[in-house]
């Protein structure tokens, strides 16, 4: 019941539903919702063929940015209209694959026109969240998980049945970067470009292991294309964040306070790597920075896991000082950290009144452990992360993939040295299961 409250809350006053669709008189097990600008339409033909026996409706929302080509999804809504299509009222359209899978189609830029630049595939993301939402409340979805993809990220069909802990808040499914061609049978321009995501690749698998050797709760990939929530939770923390990129980071941050992210093991999603200017930042933008750069494998572009070790020690340093307040922080910090790196670190704790946090988490929490899940709320992934590109900019410089690898401290797992041999590795660590090239 208090779920249904929240869920009851949030639809009234913080949906972002353009628009009414006309009532859907068919019912389907699963929701999958993904954002969908300036692709080729390919990935219906994929989706029509894996998903053939998944009861399945996927919330396709077709978004563009200010300033870009209005008929740049185009070629989406022709494909969209060769299969059998209902219109649903303006901006609304219900498509079938097959018998099994459904796409509704919303058409953000005939209901909104160009998305704002500073909202982005955030407000499409949204938009369609809250609409599986609402098809979830009315009961034309069975489940009560929310799907969250991309049009070139390929979800096994099992992996909508499969069973996730109810407790979750969120779970992160397994991805990996993979051309659909036999790896030797890549063009030099593909080799390259496959090459620079696996870098990434490893970039955002060695931030994900740093933070889980802490025992952190934002130990977790963030990636929009592979992961999926829980409506309560979902309605909790009042949807999906309205950014042109990281809204993904931004609600698995939040929905981390509400309830544990699962880490899911086994086989997951698959991504076509490719260049992209969609977003700011991300894989595609910053794939696209390596090929610019002379030698990729001199690039600095992996943390250096002195920057964990000082937040693992200044978040053990927060659990005495909420036991027991006391006024000499920067001093402790200075024993601590040196001179140096304790005066930026105060710098930053204060901008954010850490003196006034520590004192209502020393009343807030009855017991250790309390106080413990009050200091993981207030130094949360989004501050974790500022702490360690303070000490990135200031202290320790981000290494190349070469420094990185040579040296056996900055990865907690063992390896053989090389980036394929690592990635491996670390898939084993996760218990991940990589699929042959």
């Amino acid at each position: 019941m208090k779920g249904n409250r929240a869920i009851d809350k949030y639809l009234a006053q913080y949906s972002l539903r353009p628009g009414a669709p006309s009532e859907l008189r068919q019912h389907w097990q699963h929701v999958m919702v993904v954002p969908c600008y300036d692709e080729a339409p390919d990935f219906l033909t994929t989706w029509q063929r894996i998903y053939q026996n998944t009861s399945l409706l996927i919330v396709l929302v077709l978004n563009r940015p200010d300033g870009s080509d209005h008929a740049v999804n185009e070629p989406v809504r022709a494909a969209l209209e060769t299969y059998p299509t209902a219109t649903l009222g303006e901006g609304y359209f219900l498509s079938h694959l097959n018998d099994s899978c459904s796409v509704l189609w919303v058409d953000l830029d005939r209901l909104e026109g160009p998305t704002p630049a500073n909202e982005g595939v955030g407000r499409a993301r949204r938009v369609g969240c809250d609409l599986a939402l609402a098809l979830q409340h009315q009961g034309v979805i069975e489940t009560h998980w929310i799907y969250s993809g991309d049009a070139d990220a390929i979800w096994p069909a099992d992996l909508f049945t499969t069973s996730w802990p109810d407790e979750a808040s969120a779970v992160v499914v397994p991805f990996v970067h993979r051309f659909e061609e036999h790896h030797s049978h890549l063009s030099p321009d593909q080799e390259t470009i496959a090459t620079a995501t696996e870098l990434y690749e490893l970039k955002l698998h060695h931030y994900v292991l740093q933070l889980q050797a802490l025992d952190s709760p934002y130990g977790f990939h963030a990636l929009g294309s592979s992961c999926l929530f829980s409506s309560v939770a979902y309605a909790s923390v009042r949807g999906m964040p309205l950014r042109s990129a990281a809204e993904d980071f931004y609600l698995l941050n939040k929905l981390a306070k509400v309830a544990p992210v699962f880490c899911a093991t086994g086989h997951g999603v698959t991504i076509a790597p490719r260049l992209s200017a969609r977003v700011p930042f991300g894989t595609g933008p910053a794939v696209g920075k390596l090929l610019a750069v002379e030698n990729i494998f001199h690039e600095p572009l992996f943390y250096d896991a002195r920057c964990f070790n000082v937040v693992g020690r200044l978040c053990n340093l927060f659990s005495v000082w909420t036991e027991t307040p006391a006024p000499n922080t920067l001093e402790q910090l200075i024993s601590e950290f040196g001179p140096a790196v304790a005066t930026d670190l105060h710098e930053l704790l204060d901008q954010w009144e850490y003196l006034r946090a520590i004192a209502h988490i020393h009343r807030a929490g009855s017991t250790t452990i309390e106080r413990k899940n009050h200091i993981t709320t207030w130094l949360d992934g989004f501050r974790i992360l500022k702490i360690i590109h303070l000490l990135r900019d200031r202290h320790y410089p981000n290494l190349s993939c070469l420094e990185s690898l040579s040296d056996p401290s900055q990865w907690p797992v063992t390896h053989d040295g090389t980036p394929a041999g690592l990635l491996k590795a670390v898939h084993r660590h996760l218990g991940w299961f990589t699929p042959s090239a």
